[in-house]
């Protein structure tokens, strides 16, 4: 059990397992309520959003993917220029809460809602992006972002949609499960598993994805002798006292090393 950014601890995804199949039982990998994170990438810059449930390719990653489709590049690229990007920490207007509330179950939504229970109880963070919802929630700051366990890069500069995995692989287990007693997961390598052309996404993008991922071995990084995996550090650092942001949060140059974009072999050490 861990603490996140939004300082909701919760059991959900206590050992799950990754691309869970439906066994009946209602406890699959789209009722597993994993985390991930929605980046939009434009001219270099990112506006990143948080996904606290159903996170995974066949939950919150079939939903982008189906925005895209619908919507073409152009429009998202669009909806990337004129989406207002607030944080968390800043008290929902009137007009905010009452447009988002479609977006939460209408048992848990409340006059002062706040924007950390609307990120927690928002069931499909696609919707408010397909919707064209004038307020994206900020997790640039990346406090916890890290550790989660999803993360799809649309990246307009490439015209590109990228899936990451990361954080959760435990070195020599028996299997693919993690356990959330664990505090150390995004120590590891944040892991690109596919990349596809925006325009062109396969129907079996999902399968490709488990593919590459299956044939890949997860290797831990020492920070310590990794002199981009150092710099990341500080980029993080660089935003404590000031509420965990800073301009570099959303400077791909500065933090990409944490999407899944490096090479094992130059991870492993770059300093010797």
């Amino acid at each position: 059990m861990h603490e996140g950014k939004h300082g909701i601890i919760d059991r959900w995804d206590d050992d799950i397992d990754l691309f869970a199949e439906d066994d009946g039982a209602g406890r699959d990998g789209r009722a597993s309520k994993k985390k991930g994170s929605i980046v939009l990438k434009k001219n270099g810059f990112l506006k990143v959003t948080y996904s606290h449930r159903n996170s995974e390719p066949e939950g919150i990653g079939a939903g982008l993917v189906q925005w895209i489709r619908s919507a073409g590049a152009a429009s998202v690229s669009a909806y990337f220029d004129r989406v207002n990007v607030i944080r968390e920490e800043d008290p929902m207007t009137d007009e905010q809460r009452e447009n988002y509330r479609k977006y939460v179950p209408e048992t848990l939504w409340k006059p002062d809602m706040t924007w950390t229970e609307a990120l927690a109880w928002t069931k499909n963070a696609v919707a408010p992006l397909r919707d064209g919802y004038p307020w994206m929630i900020d997790y640039s700051g990346f406090s916890g972002v890290w550790i989660n366990r999803w993360r799809y890069i649309i990246d307009l500069d490439t015209n590109e949609f990228a899936v990451i995995i990361g954080g959760m692989e435990m070195i020599c287990q028996p299997e693919d499960r993690y356990s959330s007693e664990f505090t150390w997961p995004d120590k590891l390598v944040h892991t690109e598993i596919g990349r596809f052309p925006l325009e062109r996404i396969p129907d079996n993008w999902i399968e490709l994805c488990r593919k590459r991922f299956g044939g890949m071995m997860i290797i831990a990084v020492d920070y310590s002798r990794n002199s981009e995996a150092m710099h990341s550090e500080e980029i993080q650092e660089a935003g404590e006292g000031h509420g965990g942001y800073n301009p570099y949060d959303t400077d791909w140059e500065n933090i990409q090393f944490f999407y899944g974009q490096n090479r094992y072999g130059e991870m492993i050490s770059d300093m010797e």
